[in-house]
């Protein structure tokens, strides 16, 4: 079973955006990480969680189309004057700080890190007008590669040794995402390995679920 629960798997225009979360016990306390908060993920997280159980929120942001960071600040502006939570956003995009302050997010409600002491961002290439990330996590014990939107694998072989777990971005069509039917027989080789690997950010699944494993998904 994968480490990660999604809230959702779709492509950027399906009804549940592609985003992930993990619930960890540390010194600090009960922590929440959220990965990506896409435009449908403020009512999915709103319903779901007890804000008031988590001393600790991070959230992770891949880059900033809408379907990954759509309703970040609507979640920061609620934890901040419902909860009194400042979180922790962990990116690199370089339009971030911007993309918050347009969108009227105080700069008190939030920190913002490149890197955390169990986070590693890995450039990719996604689209030409955007920044894109993934990024190498440990929790739980696991060591996870997860792509974020991706056209190609490149960037994440090198941090594939010793890898629990790849969470990868695949689509029927290819273009902006990994075409499946072109990189299937490479995700067997890093499975033949023993890394689990995870398809995620589906355009059409059940094309896609043919060729690999999907992640835990939870039912709102």
């Amino acid at each position: 079973m994968s480490t990660l629960t999604f809230l959702g798997l779709d492509a950027g225009f399906g009804q549940k955006n592609n985003s992930a979360y993990i619930e960890t016990n540390e010194d600090e306390g009960k922590k929440l990480t959220l990965i990506d908060c896409g435009f449908t993920v403020f009512e999915q997280v709103k319903a779901k969680f007890d804000f008031n159980s988590y001393d600790k929120i991070d959230i992770i942001i891949t880059h900033l189309h809408n379907d990954h960071a759509g309703s970040l600040s609507q979640l920061i502006l609620y934890l901040w004057f419902n909860y009194n939570k400042k979180v922790r956003i962990l990116s690199k995009c370089r339009n971030l700080e911007k993309y918050l302050e347009i969108t009227g997010t105080p700069a008190d409600s939030y920190e913002l890190q490149q890197s955390a002491e169990n986070v590693e961002f890995i450039k990719t290439e996604h689209v030409k007008y955007l920044d894109a990330y993934g990024f190498k996590m440990t929790v739980a014990g696991k060591k996870i590669v997860y792509t974020g939107d991706t056209n190609t694998l490149e960037p994440f072989l090198l941090y594939l040794q010793g890898a629990d777990e790849f969470y990868v971005d695949v689509s029927r069509y290819g273009g902006a995402h990994l075409k499946i039917t072109d990189v299937s027989e490479k995700l067997k080789e890093i499975e033949s390995t023993g890394t689990q690997v995870y398809l995620m950010h589906l355009d059409d699944k059940e094309f896609v679920q043919r060729y690999g494993t999907l992640p835990a998904e939870i039912e709102l």
